[in-house]
């Protein structure tokens, strides 16, 4: 009686040779690191926030899939950030792109295993679609027609001014005029014209109807006074009912913010009811 066949899958023989391999691949990822599963080589481009890790870039860990795969998963963001302390900064104090965004995948913008040449940074803003909003600069009017090396020169985006005057010096035309609150006449459609934006005093304020500009504005365009035609002796008396300090009888515009008569009369009107 011959004796039972066993499965070919199940023979002495395939058992043993599946142990051998077995042997093998463990060799071969202790040797390796994982190296030898590896999709392709780790960038030797230089990353901002490793050096505290002791690494220039990530091929300087090539051998170490551990430190940034945990067993058969993929790349979280919280190892990321483990090294690139950095972002895990940003991320505390919400600055910065990386500390606005409210879910980070970074292998979403920064894509590994591309070769050792592979710059991430680079392919990064290749996978950007820029949402200035999320970095609270709304591109709008004329600024959504510039290109980004136009505020972003060198590649540097981490602290690129917000302000207009960090990137438009001011015109000869009004140096040291009219100050530096751009937003105050100039609009994002179009630098020009300029308009008075922020203005709600009346210019035909006063009795001698379109005074010159001046008159109030006696040293530069972005300060102004009412000591001119209004004498501090005289304001003294007009105010001698309130309990007022030098400097808030100074600060006029607190109270007259059109300086209209209407408004003077409607103020006086609600002291008498509060009395």
């Amino acid at each position: 009686m011959l004796p039972p066949r066993h499965h070919p899958l199940l023979s002495p023989v395939a058992i043993a040779a599946t142990v051998v391999l077995l042997v093998m691949l463990g060799v071969a990822v202790y040797l390796t690191g994982g190296r030898a599963f590896s999709p392709g080589a780790l960038s030797a481009v230089s990353q901002s926030g490793l050096e505290s890790g002791g690494f220039a870039n990530h091929a300087a860990f090539a051998d170490d899939c551990n430190a940034c795969h945990m067993a058969f998963e993929l790349i979280s963001a919280e190892k990321c950030i483990d090294c690139h302390t950095n972002i895990a900064d940003q991320r505390t104090q919400q600055t910065g792109l990386h500390g606005r965004l409210t879910d980070l995948a970074c292998t979403a913008c920064h894509l590994e295993h591309q070769g050792t040449a592979n710059d991430l940074f680079s392919v990064a803003l290749d996978q950007f679609t820029p949402d200035h909003h999320a970095v609270l600069f709304e591109l709008i009017g004329a600024h959504s027609e510039i290109e980004c090396e136009s505020c972003h020169a060198n590649e540097r985006f981490v602290g690129t001014p917000g302000d207009c005057v960090g990137c438009h010096d001011e015109p000869e035309l009004h140096a040291g005029l009219f100050g530096v609150d751009c937003a105050a006449c100039h609009t994002e459609s179009d630098w020009r014209p300029a308009r008075l934006l922020a203005h709600v005093f009346p210019l035909d304020h006063g009795e001698e109807g379109d005074i010159p500009c001046l008159t109030c504005h006696t040293d530069t365009m972005a300060t102004f006074t009412c000591a001119e035609c209004h004498a501090s002796a005289e304001m003294v008396a007009e105010h001698d009912d309130l309990t007022l300090t030098a400097a808030e009888l100074n600060a006029c515009t607190t109270c007259h913010v059109t300086g209209t008569e209407a408004e003077t009369e409607r103020l006086e009107q609600e002291l008498l009811r509060s009395d």
